[in-house]
């Protein structure tokens, strides 16, 4: 007889574990970029009373008599579809109009200043961006945002202007403003190809204020290129934001703060540009067929599919506050029936000790 309340309080857990979901969902229902959990529920272990048998020459067969002990989380999948655009009037907000997330992260430690690898990146689809004091595009808790920097002239580091044909460097480095020479001229770095590391004009000695460019500036098409005017009145290119995707981004691992970590069955990251502005290159600066580092793998730059990206705005939440309040009523009085199982199976007990006065 105690199966019974075994079984209900199995069911309270479950139904708690649920309410615990739905209470999260609510929480953020403001919460820029918030993707809600969906709960299912899947049954608990089984004592067999008799087991399946096969007929036989005189007799049929007999099916198994099983009883449950109670229900158990199955899933807590997230919603990851979009949500929609919510205006900011920012011109350094972004939304990502498709699939895909940015790629945000710490700045490298290694010499060459960028990161190889961009599963040891986080992801966010919240594209609350800025600049920070010394020029570099950062996110509301200070980590760099991740994509392909423009390189100067292998000669002069003479910097791109609108119109020329723009030269990516394709590692993975925090996107920063251009850097300004002693002449107060915007220069880019160039690339140093045995290292991947970009080297500066030796007249840029000022390291701890070279920015150029003044972040009131900034222009985010929906390609992801950021242009900028500098002080001389040229409008430049400072670089191009990087999107990563993962197979199954149901798999990935959510972070507080909007960030997601890929691994385990999200599958590994891949990196592309919106609308394709780096087809048929590779990372790190790799050529087909010969990787540009020893040890690195030879990664292609993806298209991005239909992903482009508006700025000024943010991703709203996807909480649905009508399918969360009919969910909280059913997950209510599923508890409240399972409190029954266990108030009858109680009245029961407590007769049979009472059989005997």
């Amino acid at each position: 007889m105690t199966g019974s309340m075994y079984a209900a309080i199995a069911g309270l857990q479950t139904h708690m574990q649920k309410m615990s979901v739905i209470g999260n969902n609510i929480a953020n229902a403001n919460t820029a970029g918030f993707k809600p959990g969906v709960t299912t529920f899947t049954e608990s272990m089984y004592t067999s009373l008799s087991t399946s048998t096969a007929g036989g020459n005189t007799l049929g067969g007999v099916n198994a008599a099983q009883i449950g002990y109670g229900s158990q989380i199955g899933t807590i999948d997230m919603t990851m579809s979009a949500g929609t655009p919510s205006p900011t009037n920012q011109n350094s907000d972004l939304y990502l109009n498709g699939n895909g997330f940015f790629l945000v992260g710490p700045k490298p430690t290694n010499a060459a200043g960028y990161q190889p690898d961009p599963d040891q990146l986080m992801l966010k689809r919240v594209g609350d961006f800025g600049i920070d004091k010394d020029g570099y595009l950062v996110d509301s808790k200070g980590n760099c945002v991740y994509g392909f920097m423009p390189t100067g002239n292998a000669t002069t580091g003479t910097i791109s202007k609108t119109g020329d044909d723009v030269n990516y460097d394709t590692c993975l480095r925090p996107i920063r403003l251009p850097v300004a020479n002693a002449d107060g001229n915007a220069f880019y770095p160039t690339l140093d190809t045995a290292t991947n590391g970009l080297t500066y004009d030796a007249a840029i000695t000022d390291t701890e204020n070279r920015v150029k460019v003044n972040s009131l500036n900034l222009s985010i098409d929906n390609n992801g290129v950021i242009t900028a005017v500098t002080d001389n009145d040229e409008t430049i290119t400072v670089g191009a934001i990087a999107i990563g995707n993962v197979r199954n981004p149901n798999g990935l691992t959510k972070e507080a703060e909007g960030y997601y970590r890929a691994g385990g069955n999200s599958g590994d990251v891949t990196v592309g540009a919106a609308s394709g502005i780096l087809d048929g290159k590779y990372l790190n600066n790799s050529a087909d067929g010969i990787a540009g580092i020893a040890g690195d793998d030879l990664q292609a730059i993806t298209s991005g599919g239909d992903t482009t990206i508006l700025a000024g705005y943010l991703e709203s939440s996807k909480t649905d506050i009508s399918t969360e309040f009919a969910d909280l009523i059913t997950t209510q009085r599923g508890f409240q029936a399972n409190t029954k199982i266990i108030t009858v199976t109680d009245e029961m007990l407590s007769e049979l000790v009472n059989m005997k006065r």
